[in-house]
């Protein structure tokens, strides 16, 4: 009878030391797959990339200084040259010159300003379309639903090629900040897509090719309108709503949208600097953050202004030369576009 109860006491020990190990164990194997300081940011290099991952680890870590609550932890990312080329146009203008192009036969007799949309977009206008950005973004597809102009935005993104570097648009995100982006999220980080273009245009990409849920992206707005078609309900597009999602207009929409200041913000136009300053009102660590374009494996444009701005207010600057290893997903390209 002993020998039963020391053998049943024995079973009893070992199921409950497997029990007590087994969260212990998987545990382990999720601190196995995260990303290590070391391992980190793989197509980063230099200065810039150690600023990155001691930041991001420092205030994400419990028990270090400059540790920040998870609640506070908000980056911030400008898109159009920032997370993918505006060269030689941004996205969603690419998307309103294919669609007045397409749709030109219906929409030029509609007044004399859809007729000049129209002819700017055959003859590639661009300085048109940018003197009269509110039509171009509002009349071109006045009417439509918010669900229509997003996928017909995604369309154009997956399909056409960029005339410059000839590849697809899709091709022409920045690897490097796809990794920071990805490396944020597994630390913690709320992260924001901020960008001056028409909301929908952003959710339309910005899930499957920016890693950002569509809920936080911020951007230009225009008014809406809800219809029932049977047993739905569809939101029609109106005029352009104030203020447009540039320069101050950042700033409020993120102060709205989220209620607290970025700790990080990237950007690289004088549109972002709003933006870029507001990382100054955290009360917590912070950083700033300004895109170079010197490299010709995506376009040379280096903004002198900005780039002393960001000299004197102490920003960091992302040389895309000097810090991204490769800048597309396909490094052998990458290599050709030397």
């Amino acid at each position: 009878m002993r020998s039963i109860l020391n053998r049943r006491s024995l079973l009893r020990l070992a199921v409950v030391v497997v029990i007590a190990t087994l969260p212990l164990n998987l545990f382990q194997g999720e601190e196995c797959r995260a990303v290590s300081r070391r391992d980190a940011l793989p197509s980063w290099q230099g200065d810039i990339r150690d600023i990155l991952v001691d930041f991001v680890f420092d205030v994400s870590t419990p028990g270090n200084s400059d540790f920040i609550p998870e609640t506070d932890r908000l980056a911030v990312f400008d898109m159009d040259g920032t997370l993918l080329s505006e060269k030689p146009v941004f996205f969603a203008t690419e998307a309103a010159i294919r669609y007045l192009i397409e749709q030109a036969f219906d929409l030029s007799p509609k007044g004399p300003e859809y007729k000049a949309l129209c002819d700017a977009a055959r003859d590639r206008d661009l300085t048109y379309l940018r003197q009269h950005v509110e039509d171009t973004f509002v009349l071109t597809f006045e009417g439509k639903s918010f669900d229509f102009f997003r996928d017909y935005c995604r369309k154009v993104f997956e399909t056409t090629v960029n005339s410059e570097k000839k590849r697809p648009l899709k091709e022409l995100v920045y690897r490097p900040m796809i990794e920071l982006i990805d490396l944020l999220h597994e630390r913690g980080f709320s992260v924001y897509v901020v960008s001056g273009s028409l909301q929908f245009s952003i959710m339309a990409i910005s899930e499957e090719y920016l890693h950002v849920d569509r809920s936080r992206c911020i951007r230009s707005m225009v008014e809406a309108r809800a219809e029932k078609v049977g047993d739905k309900t569809v939101f029609i597009r109106g005029k352009a709503r104030p203020p447009v999602n540039l320069g101050s207009g950042k700033s409020i929409r993120i102060k709205m949208r989220t209620g607290r200041a970025p700790v990080l913000a990237f950007g690289n136009a004088e549109g972002d600097i709003w933006m870029l300053e507001f990382t100054a009102t955290s009360s917590h660590r912070h950083l700033a953050f300004v895109v170079d374009h010197d490299d010709p494996r995506e376009f040379v444009y280096r903004k002198k202004a900005l780039l002393d701005l960001a000299q004197k207010e102490g920003w960091n600057i992302i040389s895309m030369k000097n810090h991204f290893k490769t800048i597309f997903e396909d490094a052998e390209q990458d290599r050709a576009l030397r």
